[in-house]
């Protein structure tokens, strides 16, 4: 009898040793991307890439780009080029795409952009992406051969943890029931990566579902990471495709994210101090209009449109910065590339695709009106190119003098007797937030 209760002991003892072997090694080895108390991050929203595979600019694909409201589809692999050398020489610890990295949800152009930004991930900086409203499961999905429009394979899921795995093998808590993933950046932070979308389970025939929702499940799983990374004394930084709060009053159905009241109570109550975003294409930083939410919200203005621009994120244990930047292709054009003035005016090739989309929205609501000539309907036009332009690059908080100009040019007075244009003006041309360009937060520490 002795003997049996000895050996009972050790074996009592052994479960214990184990028991805190399986233990420990979780919460010592909790996987963290830096041990730099400074890093840096680059945050990049809807490139919407198609791989060059996919089409051979014919009949359908030149058709289909005129209706992208002044996206760049040709040029992106250059602009991505341009993309990887700044952020190589930024070198910041993660790359946060926040989400449509697609053009269309083709699993194509989710793999060439990957290829594309692998010599990041060569050098040591993760990829991190978030998938938006246009990746998984896209209906879309064509190739443009000819005057055709042939299907392709869509992006699944399981394709997209393939594709963009850093966000996955680097997280400490995957969500059950969506793409969702929490990553450790350093001892002050957590990044919180949420798949905030509306997408089909399986291979779809319908567009794009553009708004988005955090099911319950998801809801309760962000809490619990919020209380994690509280009681680890660490911030949570958020990235998602939707937006927190309306960033126009005028346009803003289908970006909010729709229960987004439920979302900036956990972040208000956590003391999140930023949300990243996309999907507007509005370059904008605001803190909630509403005044509740306590979180201020950076929206990214699209990669595919001017100015192709992107932010680094500069951290410190207490402070946070943000500046916007933009993509600069002159140091990487080709001598071929060299005489293509699309490229070597790639500033200037962006703003006025652009101002082209601006300008059919105003066509669009004047064209028809009695009395309007040509040269009214011009005016009107290039005012509301400009304003519409100013907006979506972050310059819409005009000084005095700036303001008075827009005022005097010709268009201002005919876009401004149209009610629904006024009405659209008025919510573009003089943000009553904060400034969109750059950002610096103190942090207080849980």
């Amino acid at each position: 009898m002795k003997r049996l209760i000895q050996l009972a002991t050790a074996l009592l003892t052994l479960c214990a040793v184990a028991a805190g072997l399986t233990r420990v090694p979780q919460a010592a080895t909790t996987t963290v991307l830096t041990t730099q108390t400074a890093p840096r991050l680059i945050v990049m929203s809807d490139p919407h890439f198609i791989a060059p595979s996919l089409h051979d600019q014919g009949a359908a694909y030149t058709a289909i780009k005129g209706s992208t409201s002044g996206k760049d589809l040709d040029a992106q692999p250059v602009a991505l080029r341009a993309f990887v050398r700044q952020a190589l020489a930024v070198h910041p610890v993660a790359v946060v795409l926040t989400g449509d990295v697609t053009f269309n949800g083709a699993k194509a152009s989710a793999q060439s952009l990957a290829k594309r930004l692998a010599p990041l991930q060569r050098a040591g900086i993760a990829v991190l992406a978030v998938p938006g409203n246009h990746d998984i499961f896209d209906g879309w999905a064509r190739a443009f051969r000819g005057k055709q429009q042939l299907t392709t394979a869509q992006l699944s899921p399981t394709d997209w943890r393939r594709i963009f795995p850093d966000a996955f093998t680097h997280a400490t808590s995957q969500d059950a029931d969506s793409l969702s993933t929490t990553v450790v950046l350093n001892r002050d932070y957590q990044l919180l990566l949420l798949d905030s979308n509306n997408y089909p389970i399986g291979v779809s025939q319908r567009q794009p579902n553009t708004g988005g929702r955090l099911r319950p499940s998801t809801l309760a799983w962000v809490a619990r990471q919020l209380a994690a990374g509280q009681k680890a004394g660490r911030a949570t930084l958020v990235f998602m495709h939707h937006n927190l709060y309306a960033h126009n009053q005028v346009v803003h159905t289908g970006y909010v994210l729709d229960n987004a009241p439920a979302l900036a109570a956990l972040l208000t109550k956590y003391h999140v101090p930023v949300l990243f975003s996309g999907h507007s294409h509005a370059q904008d930083i605001a803190a909630d209009p509403a005044g509740t939410c306590t979180t201020t919200e950076v929206t990214s203005g699209s990669f595919a449109i001017s100015p192709a621009s992107f932010g680094v994120v500069t951290l410190a244990a207490t402070r946070l910065q943000y500046r916007m930047a933009t993509a600069a292709l002159t140091p990487v054009l080709t001598a071929a590339e060299r005489r293509d003035p699309t490229l070597t005016h790639y500033q200037a090739h962006l703003k006025q695709l652009f101002m082209g989309n601006g300008a059919r929205l105003a066509l669009e609501t004047l064209y028809g009106q009695k009395g309007l000539s040509d040269q009214e309907l011009t005016a009107a036009e290039q005012f509301l190119g400009e304003v519409n332009w100013r907006f979506f690059v972050g310059l819409d908080h005009p000084d005095a003098q700036t303001l008075a100009e827009l005022k005097r040019m010709p268009g201002y007075k005919i876009a401004w007797a149209t009610p629904s244009l006024r009405r659209y003006v008025q919510s573009c041309w003089q943000d009553q937030n904060l400034p969109d360009r750059q950002l610096t937060l103190t942090i207080a520490r849980p």
